[in-house]
């Protein structure tokens, strides 16, 4: 049997499940809402029995991005409450429908290879029954949410915002799990700063991230999210400035010079994505370029 993790409550009705990704949860007039539902059944098992435990039948999920590790409980969660109505952004949806374009797009947009079938690339499908407003407010079991547009991260990723509580998705990372993964996951950096200063202007009562611990002040935390992606952007340029280079091979620089090791399909793609986001995000700075010669695509100064 599953062991159950009881929800953290910041407010009233406006909380959370504590986990390696954080789950939202919001009491309705009829049920609970959950904000995400993690990563498999295993999570949403529990996510279960703590509903059970404060006597909360689940009447939505509202999705804020198509990240396996992020709607990998629908699956399990709408076996057990059938009628959950699921909510998510344009374009996220899709992949929510269809999960096998994760590993697809991670693949380049060639048939997946085997090692990136897994649960943390490949969730099971699931339904989505309407489509969340990329900035505006949604009424759900009698409680109005307020989306705010967030995307760099992923393409159309939305926070939430619930009676002052914003559950920021991962627009931004905790500390540890900044520091941890060295060169964050974001399919365009340029996007993911303009929201991290999109957040430094709200005044929320407080913020969660999908990974990280709940602030009541998230600035620091933030400007150390938008300090990372500037110092990788110039140590990108500077590697570029110095020499032109493939994508192939400003990945194996950057990894190198960051100490990380690449020994999977799984992080090699995933963090082939993230560099690609980079240099997205600094040709849209103008602060590179790239060219074609003897047949190879070349990033450079």
């Amino acid at each position: 049997m599953a062991a159950s993790y009881s929800p953290t409550f910041v407010k009233p009705d406006v909380g959370y499940f504590p986990g390696s990704v954080n789950v939202g949860i919001v009491r309705g007039k009829t049920g609970a809402i959950l904000i995400d539902s993690g990563l498999d059944a295993q999570t949403a098992k529990k996510i279960k029995k703590g509903l059970d435990e404060i006597s909360q039948p689940l009447r939505a999920i509202v999705q804020t991005h198509a990240h396996a590790d992020h709607f990998g409980g629908n699956a399990y969660l709408l076996s057990v409450y059938p009628d959950t109505v699921v909510y998510a952004p344009p374009l996220e949806e899709a992949v929510i429908r269809n999960p096998i374009l994760e590993p697809i797009y991670l693949n380049m947009g060639a048939t997946p290879l085997a090692e990136l079938k897994n649960k943390f690339l490949l969730a099971e499908a699931s339904r989505v029954d309407h489509l969340l407003p990329e900035e505006g407010e949604v009424e759900i079991d009698g409680v109005s949410l307020q989306t705010i547009s967030l995307p760099g991260h992923s393409w159309q990723q939305v926070g939430i915002v619930v009676e002052q509580i914003c559950f920021a998705a991962d627009s931004y990372f905790g500390s540890e799990t900044l520091k941890k993964h060295k060169l964050p996951f974001l399919v365009d950096a340029y996007e993911t700063l303009q929201s991290l200063h999109k957040l430094l202007d709200t005044n929320y009562e407080g913020y969660l991230p999908g990974h990280g611990p709940f602030e009541t002040s998230t600035r620091q935390t933030i400007h150390e999210n938008i300090s990372t992606h500037q110092h990788l952007m110039a140590k990108i340029e500077a590697l570029l400035k110095a020499e032109e280079r493939t994508i192939e091979q400003g990945l194996a620089a950057i990894c190198s010079s960051l100490e990380v090791s690449l020994e999977s399909v799984s992080s090699y793609v995933l963090y082939r994505t993230a560099f690609m986001g980079y240099l997205v995000g600094l040709q849209r700075e103008q602060r590179i370029s790239y060219r074609f010669a003897n047949n190879q695509l070349l990033w450079g100064c």
